[in-house]
């Protein structure tokens, strides 16, 4: 199988970054152990780890704010020492790590801290802890993260990969979301609709706390979007409090969380 797109290599400071978190993971504390934490994800075949900024802020003061400040740059590093790990303590016998495995974040978040009324351009690009009441949740739908493609002229399968404006984990850019006809020398391509990989997706709208808004002013909102593990864990009426990234993935003025 050839893979359409060329993969990017990791530079020597994305390494570095990936290699102080694993160390954080795997370090020995008497307040934390992740290790404990990521067998336990692994036995209960969850993919996402929780991680305390706060453990990391004493661990490495410099890898906490550039989480924060720089996520685009920082959670693919923090994501790559994760697998790394799980490639360290998993049991094959029992456990399939054939998944993605994410990190989530807890804790205190200072002036990150906000709610949609005091979300401003400043946290465009940041990590930011966003608190509210869901209004409203669109239908989880599948995007897809890779198609297969067969050349019967070849006999040989191709695979490319796409990323959206959504996709948090990665700070290269958006792809086309066209799928290939043809590969580099023009012959034709049918795509494997059963060998895609699909991931699911969901858009739901989250609105300042009623009493906290000022008096004779409607609450804000703004939009959010959560993919894969993150789709249908709230419905319209929750209060909520979320870690993500803030960024705009268009429609104009309106910005959308991430």
């Amino acid at each position: 199988m050839s893979l359409l797109d060329d993969a990017i290599p990791q530079d020597d400071q994305a390494r570095d970054r990936a290699r102080v978190f694993e160390k954080f993971l795997e370090s020995d504390s008497p307040l934390y152990n992740y290790k404990d934490e990521i067998h336990r994800m692994l036995r209960l075949d969850q993919t996402r780890l929780i991680v305390n900024i706060d453990d990391l802020r004493d661990f490495d003061r410099e890898s906490a704010t550039g989480l924060l400040k720089q996520p685009a740059d920082y959670l693919p590093a923090f994501d790559a020492a994760l697998a790394e790990v799980i490639q360290h303590v998993y049991n094959p016998e029992k456990h399939d790590i054939s998944k993605t495995y994410h990190v989530g974040f807890s804790g205190s978040f200072g002036d990150h801290h906000v709610s949609p009324r005091t979300l401003h351009a400043a946290h465009l690009g940041k990590m930011i802890s966003l608190e509210g009441i869901i209004t409203r949740c669109s239908l989880v739908r599948p995007k897809m993260v890779k198609s297969v493609h067969y050349c019967p002229e070849t006999a040989i399968f191709h695979a490319r990969e796409y990323r959206d404006a959504t996709s948090s984990s990665s700070n290269l850019p958006p792809t086309s979301s066209l799928l290939p006809q043809h590969d580099e020398d023009g012959r034709s391509l049918q795509t494997e609709f059963g060998f895609c990989v699909f991931q699911d997706h969901q858009r739901i709208s989250i609105q300042e706390m009623p009493e906290r808004a000022p008096a004779g002013q409607l609450p804000r909102s703004t939009d959010i979007i959560l993919d894969d593990d993150l789709v249908d864990k709230c419905k319209p009426g929750d209060r909520i409090q979320l870690v993500g990234v803030y960024r705009s993935v268009g429609g104009g003025a309106n910005g959308a969380f991430r």
